[in-house]
């Protein structure tokens, strides 16, 4: 197929989809719930596919781009999976065109249909060593070289060195030039004169970040802060480990702002699940939970929420494939293994591993409540009861808290909690 189709299933998500109900590949509730968005797509007569945009993202990625070590690339599954939810749907949408006058008649707005691009953000939640940075790096790559109008690009992280690792891997692609078309753009001697003065590459690593001097298009770094990112316009944003780190600012929604002023932007966060709560990020992520489960439709977001359902599945090796896709080929079971046992033997660490390993929604290892206490119950009496009660005092400006324990016949307990924290903390 050539040309768009609003009736074609995706040729990788097709795959992606015997292969869950032939249960080769074991999937928790929210790739189910993505999967049934999908489907939607499909069924839809509005929205198109189309397949050229998404092969020539993979025919890029395997020819011109290579690992960290410069080896040659062989595109994941889960790569082409997530790739072609950004590359290949499309709409009709409409726009007035200026037509010029000319000696016969005066100049005119004329309305024209033309295919716009259907994602416009994507967001992935999957373990640590999934290969999440790579992704960033092919999407970064494939519209500074193929893009042939001038581009802003920026990539963020909650420190400027994690944000190089997304630019390392084009670097080192830059260097081997594997491809034909990345050989040309950094070659010295040659046609490459034609385009450009001093004979200088058409494609550089700058102190800038990368840039195309061919068409003037820039990939550079950021800080994670809103004050960076204000006021940008980047066609193409990548923002890395959003929910990792302590932030506690939309910077998502930041780049947004001004991202929106071009008419075909596109966002893409990726990050590990974190431990520390009440952030930005897990405000982003109750919205996307709401798009999952349906509440309020945003056919322009894809979500790939990669976790365990629950955290009995840690004993089943079997399922860690939930929580990252990816795994035995970019991580070995071993690494998890290792980390499964460290985590029994140091409490300390268990949280983070459940976490970063398996996308288990967790705390730091000193919080005084978990997310599960925090979440309400319906309202019980105990009236008239017998009870006992505990305090955990304060000596100054920390948590208070008084809590009773009303026994109950069947052996189990009621259990009331007041607490009390100052204004200042």
């Amino acid at each position: 197929m050539r040309y768009p189709s609003n009736i074609a299933t995706p040729r990788y998500y097709k795959e992606f989809r015997k292969s869950v109900i032939r249960g080769e590949i074991p999937i928790n509730e929210h790739i189910a719930q993505e999967m049934n968005r999908i489907d939607a797509l499909i069924a839809n007569p509005d929205v198109y596919y189309h397949p050229g945009p998404v092969e020539g993202w993979v025919n890029f990625c395997e020819a011109e781009m290579t690992k960290t070590d410069g080896t040659e690339i062989k595109l994941l599954d889960s790569f082409k999976l997530w790739g072609e939810q950004l590359f290949g749907w499309y709409y009709y949408a409409k726009k007035n065109v200026y037509v010029p006058r000319t000696k016969t008649r005066e100049g005119y707005f004329h309305e024209v249909e033309y295919l716009k691009r259907l994602i416009s953000k994507q967001y992935l939640i999957v373990a640590r060593g999934a290969a999440k940075t790579m992704y960033e790096a092919f999407l970064q790559a494939y519209f500074l070289v193929m893009d042939g109008s001038t581009t802003h690009q920026i990539t963020t992280a909650p420190t400027m060195r994690q944000a190089e690792e997304v630019l390392s891997p084009i670097r080192t692609a830059l260097i081997r030039s594997p491809g034909p078309v990345l050989n040309f753009m950094t070659a010295k001697l040659g046609l490459r004169a034609v385009f450009t003065n001093n004979n200088q590459t058409m494609l550089a690593s700058t102190k800038k970040g990368i840039e195309n001097f061919l068409t003037g298009s820039l990939l550079e770094i950021r800080p994670m802060t809103i004050t960076k990112l204000q006021g940008l316009r980047p066609k193409i944003s990548t923002v890395d480990e959003w929910l990792s780190g302590d932030i506690r600012e939309d910077v998502v929604g930041a780049i947004e702002q001004g991202a929106s002023k071009l008419n075909d932007y596109l966002i893409v966060a990726v990050s590990s699940e974190g431990t520390v709560r009440n952030g930005s990020g897990d405000e982003i992520k109750h919205e996307l939970l709401k798009i999952l489960k349906g509440e309020y439709n945003d056919i322009h977001t894809s979500i790939f929420y990669y976790r365990l359902d629950n955290v009995k599945e840690v004993a089943h090796p079997d399922l860690w494939k939930k929580a990252n896709p990816n795994l035995g080929l970019t991580v070995s079971y071993e690494a998890y293994e290792r980390d499964v046992k460290r985590a029994a033997n140091a409490p300390s660490t268990a949280n983070d591993i459940l976490a970063k390993r398996f996308g288990l929604p967790m705390e730091g290892y000193t919080y005084f409540f978990t997310y599960a206490e925090t979440i309400p119950h319906p309202k019980q009496s105990y009236y008239g009861m017998q009870c006992a009660m505990g305090a955990d005092m304060s000596q100054g400006d920390d948590f208070c808290s008084f809590t009773f324990l009303f026994p109950m016949r069947d052996g189990s307990f009621g259990i009331k909690s007041i607490n009390f924290i100052s204004e200042r903390t």
